[in-house]
């Protein structure tokens, strides 16, 4: 309880203090004339108010101590120094989280990263003169739905089944992707890799995954599950590698 009434009066007094020096440097910059070039008065007044909230800060912490019984005045002071610094930690963990959590194409040491797929479908499956257009790929996010490219110029025969290449990028970082490989006028596949928030951009292609379900074409009612198409690996790169 001390350390809320201590953390209430330390950010009365930086309230207090942002507010008095904030605008005694606002009322020095219009006396003095100060330029205002690139907003050079925004920043000296919200400077000189951070100044004041940090000294209102700690006046609040001793004017609250000061208030404390008789000897309890360092323990109070304590008190209410330990609901600033928790205070603080709550925000600093706040900001962290957002920055941490918030989807952003992901970097590598200043270079973008890039998600590289390889579909492997029966080679018989496929249209007659199969090419692009007849399937889409989407590296679905809570907030993104960039496309992949399939790189027909390197798709590849192996036995009876036929691999095609898929490059999406940016890849964007986040704790949730789902794969979504949309075959025209036929079904949908849904892919959910077992990928890192953040995957190592030296780890080698996953194992061939096959979708978590199969869907059928918008309004589109089937009798029996549909059987899938596609089987899925991926690895990710720094962009140019």
């Amino acid at each position: 309880m001390r350390s809320l009434l201590g953390l209430a009066w330390a950010l009365g007094g930086a309230v207090a203090g942002f507010v008095a020096l904030g605008t005694a440097a606002l009322l020095f910059a219009k006396l003095s004339s100060m330029t205002d070039r690139d907003g050079a008065v925004g920043y000296f007044v919200i400077g000189v108010g951070l100044l004041g909230a940090v000294l209102g800060l700690i006046v609040g912490l001793v004017w609250y101590a000061r208030h404390a019984p008789p000897g309890q005045m360092g323990a109070t002071a304590l008190s209410g120094g330990l609901g600033v610094v928790g205070l603080a930690a709550v925000l600093a963990a706040s900001v962290w989280a957002v920055v941490s959590l918030r989807e952003a194409p992901l970097e590598y040491d200043g270079a973008m990263a890039t998600l590289e797929l390889e579909l492997r479908v029966r080679t018989s499956d496929m249209p007659i003169n199969a090419e692009s257009g007849w399937f889409t790929v989407e590296v679905q996010t809570a907030s993104t739905r960039p496309e992949g490219e399939p790189r027909w110029d390197r798709k590849r025969a192996e036995g009876d089944v036929t691999i095609i290449p898929v490059v999406q990028q940016p890849l964007y970082r986040s704790g949730n992707r789902t794969i979504v490989v949309s075959v025209r006028n036929r079904q949908t596949e849904l892919f959910v890799p077992r990928m890192a928030r953040r995957p190592d951009p030296r780890a080698d292609w996953s194992d061939w995954e096959a979708p978590r379900t199969v869907q059928p074409p918008f309004g589109v009612l089937v009798d029996a599950p549909l059987e899938p198409m596609f089987a899925l690996r991926y690895r990710v790169r720094r962009y140019g590698e």
